[in-house]
């Protein structure tokens, strides 16, 4: 499990804990950010989980010159381990750190603070982590019935994601959380289709997730990421944008073809209103509100109907629809999931 990962044991300094001097950062972070939340233990809670993880090191293996993935493994090392009593959220023993995450796996704060994390990653914008013991739930209901099927399945995600995705409320929240860069990025190449396998300049993605405020493997801090409209300021948004329309405006892409190709299936003239209706249901679908579709209708009647009656038409056709994309990618709309 996590704990007995060698790169959270780095990372957090339980590699520097011993049993004559206990780190407690990766006991105050196991409860504050990865369980259970500000407000529901105590300092000397915080104290007993860091003796309890005394002893819970890992070993670096030494390089083979000249190539470079040297996996470390965890190493329990008994004789650095705290073994005296302990009394941690009210449970006495000589507790180790499986002792621990026992413990905390069966508090309703546990329950409740991954429920809200699920919930925010799956359904909806909530308030970032460091407010979510002042700041209620914006779906009480929601977070108790998760909540509820963590405790009586014994911790069991599969349980309480079966829950969430066929509740009610997941399927209607639709559009309620703003994509991350992974996401933004993701869903604009599976729409223009133009990386269909692994190929040298997907190398430049991730830098574009930097740009965008998301180094992928590298967050900030140990708390992750700040999500939702921390997303999006003047910057970040035009570096989405400006991805975006580079993406799908050029027709010759995969993508923006098979477009054009379902616009243009019977040869049929394409009305603007149709124009503009069909190609935000093919780009996502998009839920284009009142002023964003006026917009789009706009350009769309500026060049009349689609037409693919030869080889010309079809041409100034495919150029229309790149234009159109871009401004639907260019939407505030599209920045939501």
């Amino acid at each position: 499990n996590l704990s007995r990962d060698p790169a959270m044991i780095f990372w957090l300094d339980n590699s520097e804990s011993h049993a004559s001097a206990p780190n407690e950062n990766y006991g105050r972070e196991l409860l504050e950010l990865f369980s259970m939340g500000i407000g529901n233990y105590t300092e000397n809670d915080v104290k007993m989980a860091g003796r309890a993880f005394t002893g819970w090191t890992f070993q670096q293996p030494i390089p083979l010159y000249p190539y470079g993935l040297y996996p470390a493994k965890f190493v329990y090392d008994a004789g650095d381990h705290d073994d005296s009593e302990k009394t941690f959220l009210g449970h006495t023993g000589r507790l180790n750190g499986e002792d621990i995450i026992e413990i905390i796996s069966k508090e309703e704060a546990t329950a409740r603070f991954i429920a809200r994390h699920l919930y925010n990653f799956f359904v909806a914008d909530e308030p970032q982590v460091s407010a979510w013991s002042v700041v209620p739930p914006q779906d009480q209901g929601a977070i108790d019935t998760l909540a509820e099927t963590f405790l009586a399945s014994d911790g069991d995600i599969r349980a309480v994601m079966r829950v969430l995705f066929n509740s009610d409320w997941f399927k209607a929240a639709r559009f309620k959380r703003v994509k991350c860069p992974a996401e933004f990025i993701a869903g604009v190449l599976k729409l223009s289709a133009a990386m269909r396998e692994p190929e040298p300049s997907l190398a430049g993605v991730g830098i574009q997730t930097q740009i965008m405020g998301q180094a992928l493997f590298d967050a900030p801090s140990v708390e992750g990421w700040h999500t939702g409209k921390e997303w999006i300021d003047g910057g970040t948004l035009t570096d989405r944008v400006n991805f975006a329309v580079a993406q799908v405006r050029d027709p010759r892409k995969p993508g923006v073809q098979a477009i054009i190709r379902r616009l243009g299936a019977n040869g049929s003239p394409v009305t603007p209103s149709d124009f503009v209706t069909r190609t935000l249901e093919l780009a996502g679908p998009v839920p284009a509100g009142a002023d964003t579709r006026a917009v789009l209708q706009a350009a769309a009647e500026s060049a009349g109907d689609l037409r693919f009656d030869d080889e010309a038409a079809t041409r100034a056709s495919g150029e229309r629809v790149g234009r159109l994309l871009s401004l639907i990618v260019a939407a505030p709309e599209y920045q939501f999931a």
